[in-house]
């Protein structure tokens, strides 16, 4: 399946926001430096160039078939950064727009990468197929607009032909997610797959979002476990504050709050009403009642991101209003407990996130808690219409006695497949080994890897945990370790599992140890090549490129640079004591 963009309006009918520009800007993070490769793996003959001309980089070349392979190679253009580039955060956008010119619309082998998240932005960036056709649009300067949906993004894909292994649509584990939009480290452009000469002109890299009207594409689904910010206090979802404090019947709760280092503080107490012997309500909501908010179709969840300094208090609630002239009691109103949240890996702050499912329209005015409940009849329930058109969000504490505190981060809309809102459990398909060599001291997953936990070991999280395995342990954490200080200079070594102790690697052989070194150094992992690799202890996965060892134990990664294939491993999984 290919993808190309049919506008119904012009091209230019949705604001684009640009991430690489040329010359760009260092000011905006839209500069970057080029990084050019052109097929160096098993004799490839590929070959392109490129310069910048005024704002425009030209880019030129020809893939080529690669005699060993008999298949046709690559060339590659991309930010020169691997790991630690910054770019513009494209979170909330819904495509990936590139602004082109050229001369070779017929070519059939044009994608396009990015890579976020991952400290293996070689295999792991998230790639697509783009074409020119008669239907892509085109603006009054004669540019191209290529808009790629994240959803036909993957980063399960072949390194021999560029192609999905597994596509966006099959399996949401693929998919980028709106932390990767946020946090882009690398852009790329790449000739894969198809023989053939290239050219492209290229404006820049931009991002975007567009509604169902602006192509013949549906509205871009929510990816599972992606957030889709409603109401933040970072000056990108702003919206005006409202307080209400219990005016009604001579209620005397009270609340105040203020913003801090974006995030919303707000205390109170919610107090008894004297005339109705029952507790009032105070309430801070978006201060528009017909404001406008993000389109949260095909969202399940609301998430709230907040803490709290009375996590036991039973009174908080969370409504939102859409499709009404009436948003103060024909809202949609929910009970929240901060004892369902989980703790954010990335914020630190509770997560907490309610099923549209729990909502309400139909709630009593004096306690807030449902009439009628949605599961009994789901005329009060939200529609996919009611989840696009939100008006007002607010935040109450009602119908519960008692002082309260909320640090509000934000309100989000979230998709959480059904297995996702079980109790978050480690997958673990094997155990690494209580004293591992090398003077390996356990270190925290929270420590080296993004939304590792405080209570499982780096290389617990590394070697046998499936949640991460699209990250090694930290570029040159076997500097830290002095490996070449423990390791014998004049004979071989053998590396073991770091979880049951198979022998998996030997080195070095047939080159020197300075060079066994040298290599290591070059690339931030313990290099194997050659006879050095233990084969019949090790299993590639389906990706061809992930090392296993025949225990199941996660080694590392195949790569290929100019010296050919080279097993890029982490010392922690190779650190066990032999079996």
């Amino acid at each position: 399946r290919f993808f190309t963009a049919i506008a119904l309006f012009t091209a230019t009918a949705s604001a684009l926001e640009p991430l690489w520009e040329f010359p760009g800007s260092s000011s905006d993070k839209t500069a970057h430096d080029v990084k050019l490769v052109n097929d160096p793996v098993m004799g490839g003959q590929s070959n392109s160039d490129y310069k910048v001309d005024g704002d425009l980089l030209l880019w030129n070349g020809e893939v080529k078939v690669v005699p060993s392979l008999k298949a046709p190679g690559f060339a590659n253009l991309e930010t020169s950064k691997n790991y630690f580039d910054k770019f513009p955060s494209a979170e909330g956008s819904s495509h990936l727009t590139l602004v082109l010119k050229t001369s070779t619309p017929d070519y059939k082998g044009f994608k396009v990468s990015f890579a976020a998240n991952t400290m293996n932005p070689q295999f792991k960036c998230h790639k697509a197929d783009f074409f020119i056709t008669s239907d892509t649009p085109v603006d009054d300067d004669g540019y191209y607009h290529v808009q790629v949906p994240y959803t036909e993004f993957s980063n399960n894909w072949s390194s021999y032909t560029g192609e999905p292994i597994v596509k966006c649509v099959d399996d949401d584990s693929v998919c980028p997610t709106e932390k990767d939009k946020k946090k882009i480290q690398q852009l790329g452009l790449w000739a894969e797959g198809a023989a053939g000469v290239f050219n492209i002109d290229l404006k820049g890299f931009y991002y975007e979002t567009l509604s169902s009207s602006s192509t013949t594409e549906t509205a871009v689904p929510s990816v599972a476990s992606s957030m889709i910010p409603l109401w933040t206090f970072d000056g990108e979802n702003e919206h005006d504050i409202k307080l209400t404090n219990d005016p009604v019947m001579g209620g005397v709760s009270s609340s105040n709050y203020t913003v801090v280092d974006d995030k919303v503080v707000w205390n109170g107490s919610c107090d008894i009403v004297p005339s109705l012997k029952a507790p009032g309500f105070c309430n801070l909501e978006s201060a528009k009642n017909f404001d406008k908010f993000r389109d949260a179709t095909g969202a399940t969840h609301i998430t709230l991101l907040l803490s709290s300094s009375t996590p036991d208090y039973e009174g908080f609630k969370f409504s939102f209003a859409a499709n009404t002239f009436n948003p103060q009691f024909k809202s949609f109103k929910a009970d929240f407990f901060f004892k369902d949240g989980v703790e954010d890996p990335e914020t630190g702050f509770t997560k907490i996130s309610i099923p549209f499912t729990e909502f309400s329209n139909n709630w009593s005015s004096y306690t807030g808690e449902p009439i009628v409940k949605c599961s009994d009849d789901e005329s009060v329930c939200p529609s996919e219409k009611d989840k696009k058109k939100i008006q007002q969000l607010g935040l109450w504490t009602e119908g519960v006695e008692g002082d309260f505190n909320l640090e509000i981060l934000g309100v989000y809309a979230e998709t959480i497949a059904e297995e996702q809102e079980k109790a978050v459990v480690f997958e673990q398909s094997c155990t690494v080994q209580s004293d591992l060599l090398f003077s390996i001291t356990e270190s925290s997953a929270s420590v080296g890897l993004p939304g590792g936990s405080n209570d499982e070991s780096l290389s617990q999280a590394v070697c046998c945990d499936s949640d991460f395995d699209a990250y090694p342990e930290p570029r040159n954490f076997y500097l830290d370790k002095q490996l070449f200080r423990e390791i014998s200079k004049r004979g071989v070594t053998t590396f073991y599992d770091s979880a049951c102790g198979i022998p998996v690697f030997q080195a070095p052989i047939n080159r020197s140890f300075e060079d066994f070194k040298e290599d290591t150094a070059e690339h931030g992992w313990p290099s194997f090549r050659g006879e050095e690799v233990i084969e019949e202890n090790i299993v590639v996965g389906d990706d061809g490129l992930t090392i296993y060892s025949s225990c199941g134990t996660k080694l590392g990664t195949y790569e290929t640079d100019d010296s050919g294939k080279r097993a890029c491993i982490d010392l922690v999984c190779i650190a066990g004591s032999a079996a």
